[in-house]
């Protein structure tokens, strides 16, 4: 392994209690399904996956998200597909997870909160944009990016299923 991989990947620590390491269930390979509606009536699917690993001295989470994924990006390529990655860090004082997420087109803030079985991440910049993740199990997860309007009417922007490879 490089200098680089090894000062960067790390395997549990006592860095973040057993009770707050929330993003445990997610540590591994994924193969996903991707689901939006770009346009109104065509409902899209797209092949990708998400690699999700500790960091840091087990102080964090880093992930790859990968759409769509490298085996279909030939086949099935997505002009706007999206190759990004998330760095999750606990935040002790105030009891969440600290995130930021960036790609080639974006970077975004969140906040991530533990709402019962549910991750629910606040968006920063935009007060009405949650990412959730929910039904973790040892081999499946959800993830939804929702917009809540003023009408407290919730609009499911995408959603990804995820399911552990091997």
């Amino acid at each position: 392994m490089d200098c680089f991989s090894e000062a960067l990947l790390s395997e549990k620590t006592d860095k973040i209690p057993d009770d707050d390491d929330w993003f445990a269930p997610l540590i591994g390979d994924w193969d996903c399904d991707y689901y939006d509606e770009p346009e109104k009536g065509h409902k899209r699917h797209v092949v990708g996956e998400w690699i999700f690993r500790r960091i840091l001295e087990g102080t964090g989470v880093q992930d790859v998200f990968i759409f769509p994924s490298r085996s279909t990006k030939v086949t099935d390529p997505q002009p706007d597909g999206e190759y990004g990655t998330s760095l999750r860090m606990f935040n002790k004082k105030n009891g969440c997870y600290d995130v930021v997420y960036t790609c080639e087109t974006c970077m975004k803030r969140l906040t991530f909160r533990k709402d019962g079985s549910r991750l629910v991440g606040q968006v920063l910049d935009e007060e009405n944009a949650f990412w959730v993740f929910s039904d973790m199990t040892p081999d499946q997860f959800h993830w939804q990016n929702i917009l809540v309007r003023e009408d407290g009417t919730k609009e499911l922007v995408c959603e990804i299923f995820g399911k552990r490879i091997g």
